[in-house]
Parts: structure tokens; C-alpha cells; sequence
């Protein structure tokens, strides 16, 4: 299955260290790496599709058993008509929550990343109960539609994004990701 990736406005998956006058950085070579893919989706699966930790267990695996599924990296799409170009700088102040004014070591810069849009695909790489493909299918498509933002800062504006699979949603896919949720009607 492949995987469209749209960003809305600039994200980072920070990188964990400074570099370059740099407070915050991501990894150039590989911005949006499989870990942060699957882990976006394993958390939407969970927090925001509700299914039952059975299934989440089966299809993003476990301590016990490891995923029957495999996510490559992304593969960043950049054009020469990216908003604002792909690579920017942001600027933040901190604010001091007690006194509303800039703090010590208050201004703090970081790298992001603009592209135009990416791909990555998820691959069945081991064996699969029998008759639940589908099910398992239809928990990656809605998972991947359920991430609307990714990587540092996502609730301070940074990486919207539109993830779309290559499989168009049916009836069929609807009824079997409401037969694996959590709580149901």
C-alpha cells in the first residue's frame, strides 16, 4: 500500500540535537523516518479510532509479537513551486507564564522543512492471521487518514498534513474498521 503524504504548512521531526545556531533541527537526509510514520498511525489507531488494543497489537505489533508490517521512510517530493521553499528557519519567544514577558534564554530558533508533498508505502513482510488482511488494511488506510499533523510543535501549527492511501475507502472497509472498535453502538 502506498501512502500520500500533502503538508499544509512546514514540520520537523526534531533530530534531538542543536546544529548550526540552532536550538532545533531535523535530519535532512531523512526527514520523516518510518518510526515517526508508524507511530503516528499505532496513535491515531489507539486515541482517535478507538480499536481495541487486540487489534492495534496485531496489526502495529507488540513487546511479544513484532508487526506482520513493514513502513518504509518517506520519500520527499520537493518542487521548485514549494511554498516558501523547503528549508526555513522559525524564531520563538518563549513567554514567562507568571509574568507574560520574554524569558531567561527566551529566544529559541529551529529548522523546518517545506515540502510539497512525500510518500511511503507499508508492505506485508510476515505471515498475517488467516481471513484478516482486509481488516488489517482497513486499520492502516483509516489510521493514515485519521493523522492530520506530524512531527514537533504539531499543536502550535507546525506540520498539517493530508495522508492519503492508494485504495479508495468503501463500504466494505468502513464495516470492518467498526467492527474492531472500542466501546461500540
Amino acid at each position: 500500500m502506498r501512502y500520500m503524504i500533502t503538508f499544509h504548512g512546514p514540520f520537523r521531526v526534531a533530530a534531538g540535537a542543536s546544529s548550526d545556531g540552532l536550538d532545533e533541527t531535523y535530519h535532512a537526509a531523512n526527514p520523516l523516518p518510518s518510526s515517526s510514520l508508524k507511530g503516528l498511525m499505532r496513535a491515531h489507531a489507539e486515541q482517535v479510532l478507538q480499536i481495541e488494543d487486540l487489534h492495534v497489537r496485531e496489526v502495529f505489533g507488540s513487546d511479544r509479537a513484532p508487526s506482520p508490517w513493514w513502513w518504509s521512510d518517506a520519500v520527499i517530493a520537493v518542487t521548485p513551486d514549494a511554498q516558501q521553499g523547503p528549508h526555513r528557519i522559525r524564531t520563538r519567544v518563549r513567554i514567562d507564564p507568571d509574568t507574560f514577558t520574554a524569558a531567561d534564554t527566551a529566544m529559541q530558533t529551529a529548522g523546518e522543512f517545506w515540502p510539497a508533498s512525500a510518500e511511503f508505502e507499508v508492505r506485508r513482510r510476515g505471515p498475517v492471521p488467516a481471513g484478516r488482511i482486509a481488516l488489517h488494511e482497513a486499520i492502516l488506510a483509516a489510521s493514515a487518514r485519521a493523522v492530520t499533523a506530524l512531527g514537533s510543535d504539531r499543536r502550535r501549527g507546525l506540520g498539517w498534513v493530508s495522508i492519503l492511501p492508494d485504495v479508495a475507502w468503501d463500504d466494505t472497509q468502513q464495516q470492518l474498521l467498526l467492527s474492531c472498535r472500542r466501546n461500540r453502538a
